[in-house]
């Protein structure tokens, strides 16, 4: 009986201190944060000034991102480069549906945008803001993003992932017209590869 009442009591003890031990652990990121990428890719351009990087991954698509300052030696960087990239994916901040009869890809305007975090972990990363109407050229439920090809002709690919824009997965088709914003990609490690 003994024996019994002492696994009883450490059953209970166990019990009492799994809240303690549920509230050590890091809380999961919050929903629409920002998605960390690593991409082996190959340096197509790299514009200083405005510390943007285009790299072509191995599928062969084109990535765009602007490169965090905190990323040493930018100016080591050449196209032709083999490089290891980590990037924050560009974040979808709204879309509405255009009429494609009145409304022409383009009329981009920028912005920069603030950096937002929750704890330790970052909700939105700094960077571009970007506006423009765009045609979709792939939904993809599965990664929760939405790909066009920018105002630059370079494709993008962003991120849906924010309960209130998950809609898109099921609301977009390839070739429909949208006007969007987006927080662009951010790098914050390129190194060579």
């Amino acid at each position: 009986m003994m024996k019994h009442s002492k696994a009883l009591i450490a059953l209970l003890a166990l019990l009492a201190a799994l809240p303690v031990f549920a509230q050590m652990q890091p809380a999961p990121p919050p929903a629409g944060e920002a998605q960390l990428i690593e991409l082996k890719a190959t340096v197509e351009d790299v514009d200083l000034a405005k510390r943007l990087i285009t790299v072509k991954g191995p599928a062969g698509r084109t990535v765009v991102t602007k490169v965090d300052p905190k990323v040493p030696n930018l100016e080591n960087v050449k196209a032709g480069d083999n490089v290891l990239v980590k990037y924050y994916r560009a974040a979808l901040q709204q879309a509405e549906q255009v009429d494609p009869e009145t409304e022409r890809a383009g009329a981009v305007t920028e912005s920069e945008a603030a950096a937002v975090a929750v704890g330790d972990m970052p909700a939105g990363v700094a960077g571009r803001e970007v506006n423009e109407v765009v045609e979709v050229l792939d939904v993809d439920p599965y990664k929760k993003a939405v790909a066009f090809r920018g105002w630059d002709g370079k494709y993008r690919e962003v991120s849906v992932d924010a309960p209130h824009l998950t809609h898109w997965l099921d609301d977009l088709q390839k070739g429909d017209k949208v006007r969007v914003a987006y927080r662009e990609a951010l790098a914050v490690m390129v190194q060579p590869n």
